[in-house]
């Protein structure tokens, strides 16, 4: 019999240090593991970078957990093991955004990265060719519209342009990696007046059904995948070194006869 595991790392659990979930249902990593993942993300991040600000004028900047660490702490939130930024996209509203992010994404593909969906379609993952199993930046659009700024996957907040951009360069871990213009606005916004103090039992899992339906408009559909996928396909023939577009939306959890939609 054999057993795949999507993202598996071929460690079984009796040679692992623990075998604890965390709060999104994965194996806790050992310390040694999560540091050298976190190197793994500026690795990614520091490519991306370069090509979201020369291709697009599009800086990517640090959001979430991973600017709260930065930013607070002057480094990854201990543990931390996954690896949140955004862009600023001038769209003003969520119709035209979903467009936008769509032209990105197979751009990004054609140039040779990696990018893949959630299964529901929610904007959007992104890891170089070589990147491990599992390790990928959480990329989204950030935009204005109706006086807030809206991103995935929660976020409905009372910011403005001017508290994106322009951004600002900060070190991080040594290397050189955009914030937010007003990052403390907007830290105090998301997480509340008492985002300087470390607070463990803190969860965002409590999004209003509004917020919900709103930036679920931005999903991709499995028709926008296949879409997708035909496009990458007539275009790649001009680009010498593709990266992979996983339509993870398009797969059978359990099928017997799971058809693979990467680009080879």
């Amino acid at each position: 019999m054999e057993l795949k595991i999507p993202h598996g790392d071929e460690t079984i659990l009796s040679k692992r240090q623990s075998n604890l979930l965390n709060k999104k249902g994965y194996l806790v990593p050992k310390k040694e593991e999560v540091v050298k993942r976190q190197s793994q993300y500026l690795e990614i991040y520091e490519k991306l970078k370069v090509v979201m600000k020369d291709k697009f004028d599009k800086p990517v900047f640090l959001m979430y957990g991973t600017l709260l660490g930065h930013h607070r702490n002057g480094d990854f939130i201990e543990g931390d093991d996954d690896f949140d930024v955004g862009y600023w996209s001038d769209c003003t509203d969520v119709n035209s955004v979903k467009k936008e992010t769509k032209e990105l994404v197979l751009d990004l593909v054609l140039l040779g990265f990696n990018c893949s969906f959630n299964r529901k379609g929610r904007l959007f993952r992104i890891a170089l060719p070589e990147s491990p199993p599992g390790v990928h930046l959480d990329i989204r659009p950030v935009w204005y519209e109706d006086g807030h700024v809206w991103a995935h996957r929660q976020a409905k907040l009372p910011l403005c342009r001017e508290d994106f951009l322009p951004v600002k360069e900060e070190l991080l871990r040594g290397k050189m990696v955009f914030t937010p213009n007003n990052t403390e606005v907007f830290l105090a916004s998301y997480y509340g007046k008492g985002w300087k103090v470390p607070d463990p039992s803190y969860s965002n899992e409590a999004i209003p059904d509004e917020v919900k339906k709103f930036l679920n408009k931005t999903n991709i559909s499995p028709a926008e995948y296949r879409e997708m996928c035909e496009e990458i396909a007539q275009r790649s023939s001009d680009y010498p070194n593709p990266g992979r577009f996983i339509a993870i939306g398009l797969l059978d959890l359990y099928s017997e006869d799971v058809p693979s939609l990467d680009l080879e």
